[in-house]
């Protein structure tokens, strides 16, 4: 009944939990802001877009604590050069067929899939030892990411790699001769219409089919297309991941 809103829900209430509230509100064009302690895996939310909320400070005896909003995750402040002995990614699709050709060409690095984000934190765990990159889409990752983080923190020789997804690297990597392509990325949420595309990385997937449509570069996401496989078309994908090493 809701329509065109900003909905607030604060904690305590089950229901976001649900498989029956997920699939509502995918046909909804409203924005929702979740108050929860818990991860929400019903629902593709971006690494991006979880806060928590921390005090700044009291004045005198005054009982009023101010609150501000903060990243809880710093996914763009890793720079330091990676050189991982396997590459674990999140789906089994066109993503995974070019880093696994990617690793394959490199001979000495091994790329598993893990057939889904909710699978991802199994993988790592396998190999507590092994110097792993996870790569995954960023834009729908955010439910995985506190127990991720919380492994990494004692294991630092994993890494996560958190692009919006695999569509957008590519969209980024100026592969694609078309003006529209910078505002798309760099103000998506100006361009999405949420009741259509529930994820940032859905609306990327839509973006590239519709952009690459009768071209030598065309993309579907279950199959990739071999033309990404060429060295030209790879190597100006793996320019925008410079800091990883495969």
């Amino acid at each position: 009944m809701i329509r065109d809103s900003i909905v607030f829900i604060d904690e305590g209430n089950d229901f976001v939990m649900t498989d029956e509230f997920a699939a509502v509100i995918q046909s909804t064009d409203n924005y929702y802001v979740i108050v929860t302690r818990e991860g929400i895996p019903s629902l593709p939310y971006s690494v991006n877009e979880i806060y928590g909320i921390r005090n700044s400070g009291k004045y005198g005896t005054i009982k009023r604590t101010y609150n501000e909003f903060y990243h809880l995750y710093a996914t763009e402040d890793f720079r330091q050069s990676v050189k991982p002995q396997k590459v674990i990614t999140e789906d089994s699709n066109s993503g995974y067929q070019f880093f696994e050709n990617v690793c394959k060409n490199n001979g000495e690095v091994n790329c598993v899939s893990a057939q889904g984000k909710s699978n991802i934190f199994a993988k790592v765990v396998e190999n507590p030892n092994e110097k792993i990159l996870v790569i995954a889409d960023g834009a729908a990752f955010g439910s995985e990411m506190d127990k991720l983080m919380k492994y990494i923190q004692d294991h630092p020789v994993v890494t996560l790699y958190l692009p919006e997804s695999f569509e957008w690297l590519i969209l980024r990597s100026g592969l694609l001769e078309d003006n529209s392509i910078r505002e798309l990325l760099n103000q998506p949420e100006n361009l999405i219409a949420s009741e259509t595309y529930f994820s940032w990385e859905r609306y990327f997937t839509a973006q590239l089919i519709e952009k690459t449509k009768g071209s030598y570069l065309q993309y579907t996401k279950r199959q990739l297309n071999p033309v990404y496989l060429q060295n030209r078309v790879k190597d100006k994908i793996l320019e925008g991941m410079n800091w990883i090493e495969l």
